[in-house]
């Protein structure tokens, strides 16, 4: 009886294998799934900013010509 449920509950080679990929590969896959959004979304965060800088620059030239052009005109009369 007791030989019979040592057998039972000991495991070999191949359940090994099929809870390895049953339980692990797709914990490890889900786990890299997370970190790749975590990295996407500071990746996104970092961008914004960097096209914030670029349309405040954008502005700052285009009222400086603006206002170069007031004066070349008004200048001229």
């Amino acid at each position: 009886m007791t030989k019979t449920m040592l057998a039972f509950g000991t495991i070999g080679v191949v359940e090994a294998l099929f809870v390895l990929i049953g339980f692990a590969i797709p914990i490890v896959l889900v786990i890299l799934f997370f970190l790749l959004l975590l990295r996407n979304k500071k990746e996104n965060i970092r961008l914004r900013l960097e096209v914030g800088k670029l349309a405040d620059e954008l502005e700052k030239v285009r009222k400086q010509k603006d206002t170069e052009k007031g004066d070349s005109s008004s200048g001229s009369r």
